[in-house]
């Protein structure tokens, strides 16, 4: 039975000339630095949603020019609606975006919009991959949300989940053999590998220093700090890891 390979192309979301899969773009409630990134991935996104908080980073980010602010509307605004400040609710109401309310205390923002996100794909036939802007930094506890929102999420084997901060593109492969197709112009060289949650098994093609069936866990060996040496690169693990490669436009 042939091996079953899982193809990664992350850094198309940041490309103007590639493709990238069909993805919605979930803004989070981070300070959005990386203009050019946002750019980009906004102008590659199919969807734009916006989790609560997110809402006054958007509108932060542009509301000194009038005319940028206006070019980046979302499609939706959800989460609990406690973040939103007054003005920035009625700015995007004008704009005629849907605001929506939603009170379950077990869900966060981010998930909120997953589930936005379900019901458009359930309307539509069709699943999309979900990027997720800016998606670390900041308040510890978000970022260890948004981590494990890729752990929830990893049994929807035809979807891919990237999170994207103001240096990074991160993601969780799940046990088995994954390649990861890079482009030098858009990341690395600087990247890593993590076992989150449960000790993995390693081995690795492509990287400055390779693996070798090395064990990995926290307490232990972890690849951090590690190199490209190759616009492929192969990992084999036993377990769910979090790869991360930084961004790098040119």
């Amino acid at each position: 039975m042939p091996q079953l390979i899982t193809h990664w192309y992350p850094s198309n979301i940041l490309s103007d000339d590639q493709r990238p899969n069909k993805f919605c773009l979930i803004v989070l409630n981070q300070p959005i630095n990386q203009l050019e990134a946002f750019h980009r991935i906004w102008s590659n996104a199919s969807f734009k949603f916006i989790a609560d908080g997110g809402s006054n980073r958007l509108y932060d980010a542009f509301k000194h020019d009038e005319r940028l602010l206006a070019l980046y509307i979302p499609d939706e605004i959800r989460g609990d609606l406690d973040s939103i400040r007054p003005e920035v609710h009625d700015y995007y109401e004008s704009k005629n975006v849907k605001i929506t309310k939603m009170y379950d205390q077990d869900s966060t923002d981010f998930m909120k919009c997953v589930a936005l996100l379900n019901e458009k794909e359930k309307e539509q036939g069709q699943m999309y991959d979900i990027v997720a802007m800016p998606a670390l930094g900041g308040r510890f506890d978000q970022t260890i949300a948004s981590i494990n929102l890729l752990y929830m999420l990893k049994d929807e084997v035809n979807r891919r989940v990237i999170l994207v901060s103001d240096e990074n593109l991160t993601m969780l492969l799940d046990k088995g053999t994954h390649q990861i197709h890079c482009q030098p112009n858009l990341e690395g060289p600087t990247c890593g590998i993590m076992p989150i949650g449960s000790p993995a098994t390693l081995s690795t093609k492509g990287l400055r220093w390779n693996l070798d069936n090395m064990k990995c866990e926290f307490g232990g060996m972890v690849s951090t700090s590690n190199l490209l040496d190759d616009q492929m690169i192969e990992i084999v693990t036993d377990s769910p890891v979090v790869w991360t490669i930084e961004i790098n436009i040119k």
